[in-house]
């Protein structure tokens, strides 16, 4: 493949970095005091790619690291055509060293002390995370007027897809995607260090044709074999990755099939038809879960597993609990628009859950990153977009509009008599031993009872189990083993969502719940 190496955006771009002169008079720059600053980037430089020319703009909330004498010293933000910002205890004996790192989570950062970050590259749904960095060209001395020249750290490559999934989006492996600065390196090639986190994920939009990516520096990789890309249910590989550098532009294209059904991982093997036109899904392996410590989204091991089956208080904003398994609408961990967002956030007011920032947004419109399904979770293929929440017609259809729905939902408790919920059966349903499920819920929780043994059978058939674990009203769950709230990605109106609900008393059914209130997830792939 023909390596075109060229700058990817501007080739000599000119920061301007002028004192804020309002209030100036009170302003010490120096000896640890704050200076607010204005970085005037002009026709600039950054994230909307235009992939036929190469050429990058900045956009209102872009954000730029500061660092200075090896430890991080500010922020600027964009707005309006300039950054601005402030920083604190920036010496006279450096350069003020600027570092666009694609707008990505750096984790903590504390002035005058950090010396380092490190961000990921590997979801590309939404937004190229170009990586940028210059420093001024005279050493910081207060007022006055600084230039630099932003040097890209990244390169900007296309892939042709072809792939079967509809919604999950194109992974590719084995690529260099995190990113490590070292504020203390003064030359700018070695302050980056480039790393592969998991796999090596690189995720980029759903759907065939042409796609353009970011990639960090690596060597040169052979064809990928069967694995190498995956989307969804579906695996293919991709071809060959010449060596990539900073800043350059390859256009040639490079070929990438995603055509070949399996199971993955986090998945559950049976398939379930959810609409007239028989498209099908395949459940996750259980519920979801967050993590708080480690801000972790994972599905729990077992198909049962809830983290309480009694009643509870997990405190505001989860402080008394470790994890997270009744949210809010919407609480994907994003910044999608709403004023929570947070898998944390437990806020009584339905107003504050609004994705998108707007009332009659679903959870997959837009960007579809309201919903919990875009993050990468650790034991669901670990990849960002691979999972989705169902629609309410969706579950609609599932529990009483399929061929034979009513056959194929029945009650139960699991794990001698522990754990009590609904059993769905997919499609092509075999029995794995005799008498193994009655349908409806006929002796309640009940109606089938199944020990450990029983149930790896059921499991192993297909068989998916949605646990009673009640809902969360603020902070408070109740109802744990009398019933059960699933989110749909469906909203009602401004105040509430379309949720699947059962209870001991009740089949299943569509009904609504407040935005505001804690429900489960139970995410599935196609």
């Amino acid at each position: 493949m023909k390596k075109i190496s060229v700058t990817i955006f501007v080739v000599a771009l000119t920061l301007g970095l002028v004192q804020c002169r309002k209030g100036f008079e009170e302003v010490i720059p120096y000896n640890n005091k704050a200076a607010n600053i204005i970085l005037d980037v002009g026709d600039g430089s950054k994230t909307d790619v235009n992939p036929l020319t190469g050429k990058v703009t900045f956009v209102d909330g872009d954000e730029i690291i500061v660092a200075n004498d090896g430890v991080y010293v500010g922020k600027l933000v964009y707005d309006d055509g300039v950054f601005r910002g402030t920083v604190t205890g920036a010496s006279t004996s450096d350069y003020l060293h600027f570092y666009h790192l694609g707008n990505r989570a750096t984790g903590t950062l504390t002035e005058g002390s950090s010396t380092g970050c490190s961000v990921s590259v590997s979801d590309q749904v939404v937004s190229l995370p170009v990586i940028s960095y210059a420093h001024s060209t005279e050493p910081f001395d207060g007022e006055g007027t600084y230039t630099a020249i932003l040097n890209n750290k990244c390169a900007l490559v296309k892939f042709e897809v072809s792939t079967s999934s509809r919604y999950a989006g194109v992974c590719v492996k084995g690529m260099n995607n995190t990113v490590v600065v070292d504020f203390s390196k003064k030359d700018a090639d070695d302050a980056f260090s480039y790393e592969k986190s998991g796999d090596g994920n690189i995720t980029m939009a759903p759907g065939n044709g042409e796609k353009w990516v970011i990639l960090l520096p690596q060597d040169e990789l052979s064809e990928g074999m069967s694995g190498s890309a995956f989307s969804g249910r579906y695996v293919g590989s991709r071809g060959a990755v010449p060596a990539i550098h900073s800043d350059d532009y390859l256009d040639g294209g490079i070929s990438v099939t995603v055509d070949e059904l399996t199971s993955p991982e986090g998945a559950l093997t049976g398939e379930f038809t959810i609409n007239s036109n028989g498209d099908k899904v395949c459940f996750s392996k259980s519920n979801l879960r967050y993590v708080i410590n480690s801000k972790e989204w994972m599905f729990f091991d077992n198909q049962y597993g809830v983290v309480t089956t009694t009643n509870i208080s997990i405190g505001s904003e989860y402080s008394s609990a470790k994890v997270v398994t009744h949210f809010g609408f919407g609480t994907s961990g994003y910044n999608h628009g709403a004023e929570l967002y947070e898998p944390i956030n437990t806020t009584y007011a339905s107003n504050k859950y609004y994705v998108y920032g707007d009332a009659w947004r679903n959870l997959n419109d837009e960007s579809g990153i309201a919903d919990w399904g875009q993050n990468a979770i650790t034991n669901g293929m670990n990849a960002n977009r691979q999972w989705r929440t169902l629609t309410k017609n969706e579950w609609q259809y599932l529990i009483s509009e399929r061929p034979n729905a009513a056959s194929k939902m029945g009650y139960a408790t699991v794990v001698y008599n522990t754990y009590c919920g609904v059993v769905l059966l997919p499609d092509n349903w075999t029995d794995p031993y005799e008498d193994c499920f009655i349908s409806g819920n006929g002796n309640g929780f009940t109606t089938n009872e199944y020990n450990s043994s029983q149930w790896r059978q059921m499991e192993a058939a297909g068989a998916v189990f949605l646990p009673a674990a009640g809902r969360r009203s603020n902070t408070n769950i109740f109802g744990s083993k009398l019933f059960s709230v699933y989110w749909s990605s469906t909203i009602s109106n401004s105040d509430n969502i379309y949720t699947m609900f059962f209870a001991t008393e009740d089949q299943p059914k569509i009904r609504t719940d407040a935005r505001c209130y804690g429900c489960l997830v139970r995410l599935v792939c196609e």
